[in-house]
């Protein structure tokens, strides 16, 4: 299988072109100078940002009356669209500096500034994950709509951490350096005096992984790459519940 590169210096533009697609539009142009064969399959590069951040996704070429087009999969399409959020996320914003209360921070447009409900703002959450770039991304969106983000490396430091200082919610990852997150969440719910909702946010996404978690105690379940606004929808419905529970 051969491969087309697509080159987006601005994950912004990566971003819009992709949100901007129907359910049944899934299909994209070629880049200037590639050809393709009718029927034939590809291996779509984009890479995208200053860094050259890259992802990519098999595509069927179709040749009609708008020309060639790239032809992707629902399921490889929504992974794009999580992929050009994140990047879209991480760039820099270009507006003047904020005031040191507000957070620096430019949201995507496809996370409205209405977005999520400000019930729970001010809350503690601890994130735990070993990938730098899903930290960042996710404390950014947490704290640009106020709330409180911790984040540690490790299953062990997470630990440490929860038996010393109270969080709201726990956004877990499953695989971790040593102790996994599933181990970690079974000794908070079997050792740890605390009534603390553990999200999970995991690339491991089958149907019996789902279930193990749950069994371990977690209390919800997302799998990446995530939509933000969906992640951002389970972490406060888990903080209203909380809040209720505690009324």
């Amino acid at each position: 299988m051969r491969s087309i590169c697509y080159r987006f210096p601005d994950p912004r533009q990566f971003e819009q072109m992709i949100g901007s697609a129907g359910d049944s539009e899934l299909e994209l142009g070629l880049p200037s100078g590639e050809s393709v064969e009718d029927g034939e399959w590809v291996l779509a590069i984009f890479d995208v940002g200053p860094d050259r951040r890259a992802t990519s996704a098999a595509a069927r070429a179709t040749i009609g009356l708008e020309g060639p087009l790239l032809a992707f999969e629902p399921r490889d399409w929504r992974r794009l669209a999580d992929f050009a959020a994140i990047e879209a996320f991480h760039r820099p914003s270009s507006r003047p500096p904020a005031r040191a209360s507000q957070p620096d921070i430019e949201l995507p447009p496809s996370l409205p500034r209405s977005w999520p409900p400000r019930a729970g703002e001010g809350a503690q959450i601890l994130v735990v994950d070993d990938d730098p770039d899903i930290r960042d991304v996710v404390s950014a969106m947490l704290e640009a709509v106020g709330l409180v983000v911790t984040t540690r490396t490790s299953a062990e430091e997470a630990l440490e951490t929860v038996q010393r200082e109270n969080f709201d919610l726990l956004v877990l990852d499953w695989n971790l350096p040593k102790m996994t997150g599933i181990e970690l969440c079974r000794m908070i719910r079997r050792d740890l005096n605390v009534t603390l909702p553990v999200l999970f946010l995991t690339a491991n996404a089958s149907s019996q992984d789902m279930v193990e978690a749950f069994a371990s105690g977690a209390d919800d379940y997302v799998v990446k790459p995530f939509r933000a606004p969906e992640l951002g929808a389970r972490i406060f419905s888990l903080l209203r519940r909380t809040v209720v529970r505690g009324a």
